[in-house]
């Protein structure tokens, strides 16, 4: 899989995940609000939010119907009572009920206890549920203390010089339910107020009233009113929500539903920021460690630095100690691969230069010395000739010009090799190319280099491919090819060596050209560089010792002739050459 695939699977994944997430929160923190929601509104009225969840959780166990015991707990706090009852009426459980309430009710009865056609001395809530084929009716009831006080108090109470009087059975009630009384006007506006909380209103509309009166004002307390039509006047009486019977249950953090979901949308806003800044660091940490590597090593690179940036331990920073990728670069791996590989083209790139420069100024230090040897001669008989203290015959001017002429001619030659490798390497010298049957043209070229006066007493013998091979090739140039090898094998050998040309058909119509010989051979380096134009394997000096440039030209002209040339040779068993063409 390639970079660009692994990096859309990565940040698909790792966008499903932060989207997972983000919907883990939201999902939790809705269900924490709804919870705590329900919660407040259990404090409030438990008939209203409660019991629906009392009964969910109603359940057979054990031969007896069960309750889930927090919500029970709740039925308690609240200073209610709890009862189930069958089809018939029948008290089947129940739960904190006092002695005066009935463990059977008929029909007809426990309608007009719960539409109040009938005294009941507690407040009636009813819940018909249907639980495995049978109907059971469960009783909430909760004495309404509240809704009394204000009543007795409206009854008993005197307001006197904005000073509420009330008789001292009362007055003690109030404290041991620790509530509070207010005297309203017409207009809402306190007149008196006895034990009233800091945080009690002064005013109220009618939205204060008529919520007061069937929730909270605030978290803490439950309100009830009495309006007298007589005097115009509300008498109101707040009581806190009690945990225990004489204790007062903890408030809430949040006094209001809206508080509450303002509170709960800050939290999760201040977690998804929390989580998108620590993802943010991850993100750097995960994808940009690598990419700050990367331009690093590149950096490097361009600095001359063939090798990956290390740690402290000197080791690279991609890799562990047992050299594998480690997790954060393993998305990167084809680039670390393309950069590895191009860091050690570069570093054996640069050595290779650093030899051909070193071999070009060895060879250029030859070719110098090649030049100077022949020249010196040509100066020094030009001088001879020259001089007036000498009578020269003619045999001996003529010996002398033969000498300056042979040395011009090596000098010549030596320039036209020059010349014909840069040619050859910029393309500069097109062949003139023509079908050639190879076995009579290599026959022809080996037999006329034993015509050289130079090589008459070489070994050299050609084997035939034994039947026709008909090649486009140029004549003069291919001749040039083979001239250049055999006079290298014989140059660069002792005199005796015998050198085999063989001549073989390949695919199609192409053939395989070698020459081997049974010389001295080469060594490693000598194998490496035999081709190079910079390289001299052998010194100058002496008749014939060449340009150095005559395996490299053989070479550019088999390529220029569309084949391959290779070598192979150990010190002391000869060298084989190899070209290939079709």
């Amino acid at each position: 899989m390639d970079v660009r695939k692994r990096l859309i699977l990565q940040f698909i994944f790792q966008l499903v995940f932060v989207g997972a997430v983000l919907i883990g929160l939201m999902v939790a923190m809705i269900y924490y609000l709804a919870d705590q929601m329900t919660e407040m509104e259990m404090r409030r009225e438990f008939a209203k939010a409660g019991l629906p969840k009392l009964v969910e959780s109603m359940e057979w166990k054990d031969g007896n119907i069960q309750f889930d015991e927090k919500l029970l707990d709740e039925v308690k706090r609240s200073g209610g009572w709890l009862q189930t009852l069958d089809e018939e009426g029948g008290v089947i459980t129940s739960y904190f009920t006092p002695g005066d309430v009935p463990d059977r009710y008929n029909p007809g009865e426990l309608v007009d206890y719960w539409r109040g056609k009938k005294p009941f001395p507690y407040s009636l809530y009813i819940w018909i549920q249907v639980k495995g084929g049978t109907t059971y009716t469960l009783l909430y009831g909760v004495k309404p203390e509240g809704g009394q006080l204000v009543q007795s108090l409206s009854e008993q109470a005197v307001l006197s010089d904005g000073k509420i009087l009330i008789p001292d059975d009362l007055e003690q009630k109030l404290k041991a339910k620790q509530g509070w009384v207010q005297v309203l006007d017409e207009q809402g506006d306190e007149l008196a107020s006895l034990y009233k909380p800091s945080e009690a209103l002064t005013h109220y509309t009618l939205k204060d009233l008529i919520f007061g009166s069937f929730s909270t004002l605030s978290d803490s307390y439950q309100l009830w009113t009495k309006h007298e039509e007589r005097t115009g006047l509300t008498w109101l009486v707040g009581l806190p929500v009690f945990a225990e019977e004489g204790t007062a249950r903890p408030p809430f953090l949040f006094g209001s539903e809206g508080q509450l979901l303002l509170a709960g949308f800050i939290v999760l806003l201040i977690v998804v920021l929390l989580l998108f800044g620590v993802l943010s660091i991850w993100y750097g940490h995960r994808f940009g460690t690598p990419i700050l590597h990367m331009i690093r090593w590149l950096q490097r690179l361009g600095k001359g630095a063939y090798e990956e940036p290390q740690d402290r331990k000197g080791l690279p920073r991609s890799r562990k100690p047992s050299g594998k990728l480690k997790r954060r670069y393993r998305l990167y791996t084809d680039v670390l691969q393309v950069l590895a590989g191009l860091t050690e083209t570069l570093k054996r790139n640069d050595e290779i230069r650093t030899k051909l420069e070193k071999s070009r100024e060895e060879w250029i230090a030859g070719v110098s010395h090649d030049l100077k040897t022949p020249l010196s001669s040509i100066k020094g008989y030009a001088h001879m000739l020259e001089s007036d203290q000498y009578d020269w015959s003619v045999a001996e001017v003529r010996e002398f010009a033969g000498v300056i002429k042979d040395k011009a001619d090596y000098m010549d030659g030596l320039i036209a090799d020059l010349s014909m490798t840069y040619r050859l390497k910029n393309g500069a010298m097109p062949l003139k190319m023509e079908l050639t049957e190879m076995n009579e043209f290599i026959r022809g070229t080996v037999a006329s280099f034993h015509n050289d006066p130079g090589f008459m007493q070489a070994n050299i013998y050609f084997r035939g491919a034994g039947k026709p091979i008909y090649y486009s090739v140029d004549v003069h140039w291919f001749r040039r090819i083979l001239d250049n090898l055999l006079a290298n094998a014989l140059i660069h050998n002792p005199a005796g060596t015998e050198i085999e040309v063989s001549l073989d058909a390949g695919a199609k119509n192409g053939f395989m050209l070698t020459v081997r010989d049974n010389g001295e051979g080469l060594d490693e380096e000598g194998l490496l560089n035999l081709f190079e134009r910079y390289y001299r394997g052998t010194n100058t000096e002496g008749a014939g010792s060449g340009t150095g440039l005559g395996l490299a030209i053989a070479k550019h002209l088999v390529h220029e002739h569309g084949g391959t040339i290779e070598a192979e040779s150990k010190s002391g068993h000869g060298v084989t050459i190899r070209m290939r063409f079709g």
